[in-house]
Formats: structure tokens, sequence, C-alpha cells
């Protein structure tokens, strides 16, 4: 993918933990010139035309691979002398959102047809930028390091005026790497400004110690392997900074709170005039607590610290974050500052259209597409803010959701590649996948259930996209997982003792996991039964049947099936006695149990459960979670046909949401995330459930439409992008039933 550049660093500095450095080049063209830049590198970078912010990159690759962005620059330029400017940013620590890899850059300007500057080469000069202070806490568990800077009048004259004045650094070259195509589309980077100012007060800073409520992540065991600046490193303790703000009305500082309308995913912008020095803490939240943003509520440090020289700013953050309210906190000294944001997103998502009767389901499809455009914009995501990870179990029901959005599945192919490439995963047992990548997880570990999600997510891909080639690759991985799974099966054929973190979803059963756990082993059948299908093992189909034969004669205890059996002192299985809702939804959900076979339980099921559950019914049964608990529940009301059920649950679930941040969250309240890229999933059953639209198959093209006659609705609509045009699908009410009209590209036909 490169014709001259290599990949380099300032010397002896490509292993040093949260290194900013910029890299310049001067070139003269004509006007009329064709650019091109291709660049890669870690940990990541942004990239600036003759001062003009151009791209955020890289999208994220495998250990050992890098993917690599091609630029036309041809708009930017201008004729005569040019400035290109890229600035990264290495971390070297472990983390979810990044590979702890040594830091780089391998770019080559290319005009017309020859390299006009390469780095290895000539053309590049390079510069320690030593604004950022280095040594500070993690911006949470899960990502790297909180931004922080020491900044006067000119920092940026290296990126922004040709003759600059600068001392270069020598680079030296590194080992070349192994490259990957981009593969998913550029973001467009839209400036979108604070809409309204929510309040405005006083702050004091006060130097007395404070009482330090300290990092909770500290106390995980498996914090000092992830690279992090211990405390007594630090230069600034900025978690101090903050809990030092007294705000009261004779404070000699000033904050104010801005809104920026809708929960949204991006880079923070501050234009600043300050007549004096200035200490500028920036603190953001998709939230508002008593009115107020809070540091801490979804367990990161929720803040950007400027320390700033008398002048004018226009300063951004080159970590995206996510965030609907800004409270920027002016210790001392005058300033005038303003605030937006640049959204970092994946934009091919507006391509879609949904609206029908049912004003409310109109906005719960508008939050769940802004969802997902925050949570794919290179892989897909848990969340756009507390993490950026690519987690198994999440992708599985985001996936579904792409090519309705996007009409293509580049971002899953994406995700799905980051796991085929590797021969091996870092500190992983032999076999098992990571439960989100590209991540590093020193110690192993692993979600053993995950695994088995992105086995039948596969499957799912390959009809979504016919993507043999992607599925053949991926045949190493998923058998190598069912030989990871061999030794911990039991003499009935089940799956027990599995280590690391057995996880089934945030309630009562992720407590139930001991020995032999049921859910695990529905979950286990059903990801027999698509590698199976894949590969075209019957043996496996065999397998699966066994063990969904073993779980119902153990499991179901009359009345409903129970989570786990452990060995008593003899050595024996003992049903645990204990049930959980999850527990009966995995059931169904995995093909265990059918409302044919047991008909009692699915009628429970139906009238008693879910999210609308009252006290005092079947207490014993502890409750679901939103995630997973309710998301299967809500596939199965649509598999079974309860579409009307399935709108008054999605309402009861997410329309709060959706009028609150914009996003749909990770939980029912605002303890964490509010915007969770699973959450997204909402627009299939709007699809698929309420518009009917039941497959689209871009192999044959062809799509099935088949509506429902038992929804609350009058009329619905939708446009769905596909590979060369829309499928444009409505139907209203008329003598009672579903009429509907549906027109396709012209090689695409209606089944």
């Amino acid at each position: 993918m490169f014709e001259v550049a290599r990949p380099v660093w300032p010397a002896g500095l490509e292993k040093k933990k949260n290194i900013h450095v910029g890299f310049r080049s001067v070139f003269t063209v004509g006007g009329d010139s064709q650019v091109f830049l291709r660049l890669t590198g870690a940990t990541l970078y942004r990239v600036f035309m003759n001062g003009e912010f151009i791209q955020h990159g890289p999208a994220r690759g495998p250990h050992g691979f890098y993917r690599v962005d091609v630029l036309n620059l041809s708009s930017c330029i201008v004729s005569g002398d040019n400035l290109l400017a890229i600035e990264v940013v290495g971390y070297n620590c472990c983390s979810f959102a990044y590979l702890n890899q040594s830091s780089f850059l391998q770019a080559e300007l290319v005009v017309g047809t020859a390299v006009m500057a390469a780095t290895g080469g000539t053309g590049f000069d390079a510069l320690i930028l030593p604004e950022r202070i280095q040594k500070l806490e993690r911006y949470s568990f899960q990502r790297p390091f909180v931004e922080a800077y020491c900044m006067a009048p000119g920092f940026d004259d290296w990126r922004n005026q040709i003759k600059a004045e600068f001392t270069p650094l020598c680079c030296e070259v590194l080992p070349e790497k192994k490259l990957l195509p981009r593969g998913v589309a550029l973001s467009e980077f839209k400036i979108l400004p604070a809409r309204t100012t929510v309040s405005v007060g006083r702050v004091d800073y006060s130097e007395n110690p404070v009482n330090k409520t300290g990092y909770w992540w500290m106390n995980d065991p498996h914090y000092k392997t992830l690279g992090s600046f211990m405390p007594e490193e630090f230069e600034l303790d900025i978690l101090h900074v903050h809990q030092s703000c007294i705000f009261s009305a004779e404070g000699l500082g000033q904050y104010r709170i801005v809104d920026l309308g809708t929960n949204l995913t991006g880079f923070i912008q501050l234009k600043v005039s300050c007549k004096t020095p200035i200490r500028l803490l920036v603190v953001f939240d998709e939230v508002l607590v008593n009115g107020d943003v809070g540091i801490e509520r979804n367990h990161s440090l929720n803040l950007i610290y400027y320390q700033l020289q008398p002048g004018a700013y226009e300063l951004e953050s080159i970590e995206p974050y996510t965030f609907r309210y800004l409270k920027l906190i002016q210790l001392d000294g005058e300033a005038d500052v303003s605030a937006g944001l640049r959204e970092y997103v994946n934009d091919q998502a507006s391509k879609a259209e949904f609206e029908c009767s049912d004003a409310d389901l109109n906005q719960l499809f508008e939050a769940g597409r802004q969802t997902f455009r925050q949570n794919a914009a290179d892989l897909y995501m848990d969340c756009p803010g507390r993490e950026r990870a690519g987690w198994l179990c999440d992708s599985f029901f985001t996936g579904r959701v792409e090519p309705l959005l996007c009409g293509n599945s580049a971002v899953e192919h994406n995700f799905i590649e980051n796991f085929a490439v590797p021969e091996r995963f870092m500190d992983m047992p032999d076999g098992m996948l990571p439960m989100c990548y590209p991540s590093d997880h020193p110690g192993g570990r692993h979600i053993p259930q995950w695994a088995m999600w992105l086995v039948i997510e596969l499957e799912e891909y390959l009809q979504r996209t016919g993507d043999t080639v992607l599925v053949m690759a991926m045949k190493p991985k998923v058998f190598g997982l069912l030989n990871y799974f061999k030794p911990f099966i039991n003499s009935d054929g089940l799956l027990e003792k599995l280590p690391s973190w057995n996880f089934i979803e945030w309630s009562q059963a992720n407590k139930l996991t001991e020995d032999v756990n049921y859910p695990t082993n529905m979950l286990y059948a059903r990801m027999l039964e698509s590698a199976a299908r894949l590969y075209d093992a019957p043996e496996l189909v065999h397998a699966a049947a066994a063990v969904h034969e073993t779980v119902r004669k153990q499991s179901f205890a009359g009345k409903f099936f129970i989570d786990n059996a452990v060995r008593n002192t003899r050595g024996v299985l003992v049903l645990s006695g204990q049930s959980t809702e999850v527990c009966q939804y995995y059931a169904f959900f995995c093909g265990t149990a059918s409302p044919a076979q047991f008909s009692g339980l699915w009628r429970i099921l139906l009238e008693q459960f879910g999210p609308g559950r009252r006290p005092g019914i079947y207490d014993a049964v502890y409750p679901a979670n939103v995630f997973i608990g309710y998301y299967l529940r809500m596939e199965l009301l649509a598999r079974y046909g309860e579409q009307a059920r399935l709108i008054g649950e999605m309402k009861g679930l997410f329309l709060e949401m959706a009028r609150k941040t914009g996003t749909l969250w990770e939980h029912k309240d605002v303890r964490a995330s509010c915007n969770h890229g699973f959450a997204s999933h909402v627009c299939v059953h709007l699809f698929r459930d309420l518009l009917g639209v039941r497959r689209i198959d871009p192999v044959n093209k062809t799509v099935e439409v088949l509506v429902s006659e038992n929804l609350p609705l009058t009329a619905c609509r939708g446009r769905i992008p596909l590979s060369d045009g829309f499928a444009e699908i409505c139907w209203e009410i008329k003598d009672g039933k579903p009429a509907s009209q549906t027109v396709l590209p012209p090689e695409w036909r209606l089944v």
C-alpha cells in the first residue's frame, strides 16, 4: 500500500507512554494537482491541510496489523506552497479502546503519480509537542490517559504556518508493519455548536488538601497490568483539581453549563480568549444529575484540563468523547469561552428513513439511529464514551442494524476480520477469543459465552452478505473455539466449570454460573448448530441436539428452568433450585424450548414477566436486566407473533431514554452509559417487525416483505439503502387489513 514510506518515530521514544508528536511537510504544487495522502500509525492521529482539519484515524485493526487511510487532498490544496501536518499520540498502555503497540507513523504524500514526501525518506519533519502533560491518570479503566495541556499562543504554529520555527527531531525507521485497508467509510466530521446555556455560577479553587475518593479502577486486580502511570508519578492530579473546586456565589472564577441538545460523540472544540493566565476545566457528561455535570458518574474522569497564557485559542480534543452537557469551569483569570463538537460518527447511517402513525416509535427510530452512528465509526462498540471497545455479544445485535441503516455491512466486516487475521490472541488460552477486540487483556481474562455469540453472529453475517471468504477465514478460529471447550465437557455432554468471567447478563444470573450453567449450555448448543451450518459439519448438529435434550431433562423443574447445578461432596450434580427470568429467555431463544413444547411456561413469560413485571408474582424467579434479557425477550415476542406486545414494551423501555438523551442506554437507568451500541437493535424491530421487511438478500437481490395484521398502527413507511438504490416500502390499513406497496431498484425483486 506504500511505495516509499517506512514506519518512523522519534529515536528512542517508540515505547514511551502518552507521547504527542507532530509531523509536517511543506510542498509546492499547482492548484489543479491531484494530491493523495496514504497513512497509518499508532496509537491515533489527526491530519491537517493548510491548517484545516481533514481526518482522524486510523481505523482500528488487530495485533500486528494496521489499517491504511487513503485521503484525497486535492480540494484542500492551493497553488504554490502547502503545509501538511499530522499529529500523532502514542499511548503504549493496555486498554479496551486501543492496542498496546509501539508508536509510529507511516505516511506518504503523492502528487499525480510521484511520491512528494515519505516518512523514512524525505519531505517530513518531526517535533515533540510539549504542550501535552504526559504523566496523568487514565480517563477510565478501559481507555488511556486524560487529556491535559499547558499552552501559550503559537502552540499550533507548526501545523498552521509554513514558516513556523521549530527544531526537527531525528526519527528512526522501525520494523515493517503488516497492513490492511481501512475498510469503512470516512466520517464527515460535522461541526455542531452548543445550543443553549443551562446555568452559570461562580467558583473558587482551594489549595487545601482534599480527602480523595480514589480512583475506583485502582482497586481492580488487573489495573497494574495496564501499563498506566501510578499516582506517585502524576505531574497533575486531575481528580484532585476538580475536587478542589468550590462552587459558591462569591467565587472569583466562573462556570457555565451548556447543552448540545442531544447526546453526541466527537471532539470537544473550544474558542478561548483570555487577557490573563487561566486554568480551564472542561467537564462533560451525558446527563445532568441534580442539575449539574458529574465527573465520575459513568466510571470515567470526564474532563479535559488547560493551563493557558494570555491570548486567543482554538482548541480541540484529540480523543472523541460522548456527552450532551459541557461544564466550562474557569478557575481564575478573565476569559471568553465558547464550546461545540466535531462529530465522529458513521454518517452512512443517515441514508435510511422510517415513519409510522405512532410518533413515539418515530422518536425511538431516531434514537436508535443516533445510537448506532455513534457506536459504529470504525468497528462496533459497546459505548463511544467510557470504553469505545469492540465487545462480542453486543456486536450480534448491532450487526443486524448496519445493513438496514447503511445498506452494507462494512463495519461488521472489519469487526470480524479483526478476529480472523491474527494467528492467535495475546494472553488468551489456545482457541479462546477475546471478549472485546482489538483490546489487550493481560492475565487472559475472557468471557466464554461471548465467544459463542460470535459464531452465531457469523452465521447471520453470511446471510446478510454472502461473504464466504471471510467466513472461511474464520473457520480455524471457530474450530479452535470448539476444541477449547472439549476439556470442559462432562460425562453428560454438558460444559462444566468454565474458567474466567462467566457472563449471562447483569443480574442474579451471573451469580449462578458455578459448575454446570444451563443458559451457557443452551447457548453452546445454539453455537454448535451455527457452526454446523456454516461449515457443513453434521456431527455438530447431533451434538447440539444432545445438549438441548440433556438440558431439558436436567434443568426444567416442572414450571421453570433452573439456572445451574452444583456438585455435592459425593461428586453428584444437584440442581441449585434457583431460577432467573433470563434463563427462560435463553431457553426459547436458543431452541432448547419452544412455545409448543413448553406452552405453560411461555404463557407465564408473556403475561407475567418482562420489563413491566410487578412484584409479588413469581418473586422466586430473579428478574432479568435490559441486556441481554429484555433484548432476547423482544426477539422472542417478534418471533412468535406478539408484535403489539413488543411495541408496548419497547416504548416502556426506551421512550424515556430517547426523550432524555436522544440515545439508548446500557441499563434502564443512568447509572452507566447512556449510549450503547446494542440498543440500536430497536431499529431492527421497527423495520422488520413493524414495517414488515423480513429479509434482504444482497446476493440474490431479493427483499421479503410480510406485514403483520395485529399491529396497533394505521400506517408505516420506510426507505432502506441497498447496494444500488433503495427499497421503499409503505403500508396503510384499508378495510381492516394492511395494504402494502414496495418499490425496488431494477435488478431487485420482491419475494
